[in-house]
């Protein structure tokens, strides 16, 4: 079951909220509520792959009260590697197998993803490594635990929360509703329906007309980069339209969930974009992987090599964030890009190298990012080398005007609306949560209400897929 769906939306989402609040009465009976809520909403998208998410969850938290981090830690990561990675790893090998005319075949599992693996194996990861770091005490409350790993607003997608934060809050819910609650719930769902219905849902209509499958695509720099923006844009607005439905689906229920953006294409250097895009991501990242392996790597080579160990280590570490998307040669070289651009970044640090108005650094980080986005949705060697060839204007320069002739009137008024949202500094529903004036709440209610006279059937949300 989507998010975004009319079974989600009018009858799973109100009846869980009635009965919730209205006749639950004990943090403890709203716990296992909760946990039955979020194994019924993963059921009905693939009840299958239960028995898994149970049993890694009851292993993870078993293993983590016997301080077996390791172990955990292993299973973990072959879950995720069997489900996602043999298939791409095993078709790589036997590629090379095939250059020597070795007569030998490896067996492909063919299996399908399992819902949010990618997600709650990277929130038990990092309950394994807190505890082994002593952050924080191996919890002895299992449907706590349980609970923190199936919580149904962010087993899709996120964001990815640690169970000193969210696992505590679930140990504590609330015992009564609040008008916070409710007006920051239906605040974050109205803005996130809102920027996937009236902007992604539209922006990926454009996406998928025949002008823009690369057969057809016209030579030109314009139009390769009004391309690129275009699936930047539905990336963000796809994205973070869950996110936002995500933390108010979380406040509706008493629990407040990490954010995940915070206007990223205002960011002034690729640092700072990483500070602002999938948030939670680049934390894990960061503190479990891109910290402890540059100490490790300054402790190997010496501190006369600080900077080399840390440029090391932003490699590997956006490598695999990449590798993180999917089992593509195009997600890694996506992340290969950016680990270069955090460098160029550092360095530029390194010898304090100014840039004259902040406004440059700005547009200079867009478009490295934009362009980055070229990787990313590359489906082929083919596709890629035509866009790449385009975007530096070995095509010529192209025209705009050939494009928006295209496009019927209605969107070029939605694509006004996406630039001014997006580079606003309030595409989040997080920066409007302070206003609370009757004529802004007025305002949300209709952004919620027009969106769903017109949901029928939308797209997942894309992140889901990894």
């Amino acid at each position: 079951m989507q998010l975004l769906s009319i079974s989600f939306l009018i009858f799973f989402l109100p009846a869980c909220l009635v009965l919730y609040w209205k006749f639950i009465k004990t943090p403890r009976s709203r716990l296992w509520f909760l946990l039955a809520a979020s194994l019924l909403f993963y059921s009905l998208g693939g009840i299958q792959f239960i028995p898994l998410l149970l049993a890694l969850s009851l292993a993870t938290y078993w293993l983590a009260q016997r301080k077996l981090i390791w172990p955990g830690v292993c299973l973990n990561l072959l879950a995720l590697v069997v489900f996602k990675y043999w298939d791409f790893g095993i078709t790589n090998l036997q590629n090379v197998i095939d250059q020597f005319d070795i007569p030998f075949v490896l067996p492909l599992l063919r299996l399908a993803f399992p819902l949010g693996l990618s997600y709650y194996v990277f929130k038990h990861l990092g309950y394994l490594f807190d505890i082994q770091k002593g952050r924080y005490e191996a919890t002895t409350d299992r449907l706590t635990f349980i609970t923190y790993s199936v919580f149904f607003p962010q087993i899709s997608a996120g964001p990815i929360s640690s169970f000193q934060d969210t696992g505590k809050q679930l140990g504590n819910l609330p015992t009564s509703f609040s008008y916070d609650m409710g007006y920051q719930g239906l605040l974050h769902l109205a803005v996130g329906i809102a920027k996937k219905l009236l902007l992604a849902e539209n922006i990926a209509i454009i996406l998928g007309m025949r002008i823009f499958e690369t057969e057809y695509l016209p030579d030109g720099l314009a139009v390769a980069w009004v391309l690129v923006l275009l699936q930047g844009f539905f990336l963000y607005l796809d994205f973070s339209g869950y996110t936002d439905m995500a933390l108010g689906l979380g406040y509706l229920f008493g629990v407040t969930l990490p954010p995940n953006f915070d206007n990223p294409y205002t960011a002034t250097s690729p640092r700072r974009f990483w500070e602002r895009w999938h948030i939670s991501l680049t934390q894990w990242f960061r503190i479990y992987l891109f910290s402890p392996l540059s100490r490790f790597l300054i402790q190997r080579w010496g501190a006369t090599r600080k900077t080399i160990a840390q440029y090391t280590a932003n490699i590997v570490t956006m490598t695999l964030v990449g590798l993180w998307h999917g089992a593509s040669a195009w997600f890694v070289l996506w992340g290969v890009y950016h680990g270069v651009l955090l460098n160029i970044n550092a360095w530029a640090e390194r010898k304090r190298l100014r840039v004259v108005g902040s406004w440059i650094s700005q547009v200079a980080t867009f478009i490295a990012v934009m362009f980055g986005w070229s990787f990313f949705f590359s489906s082929g060697k083919g596709t890629f080398l035509i866009i790449f060839r385009n975007l530096v204007g070995l095509g010529g320069f192209g025209s705009f005007s050939d494009f928006f002739a295209e496009l019927p009137a209605n969107y070029h008024v939605m694509l006004i609306v996406t630039v001014l949202v997006i580079f606003s500094g309030y595409a989040e529903a997080a920066n409007l949560s302070k206003i609370k004036k009757p004529w802004f709440a007025a305002l949300v209610g209709i952004l919620l209400a027009i969106p769903l006279m017109f949901l029928g059937e939308p797209s997942d949300f894309s992140y889901v897929q990894f």
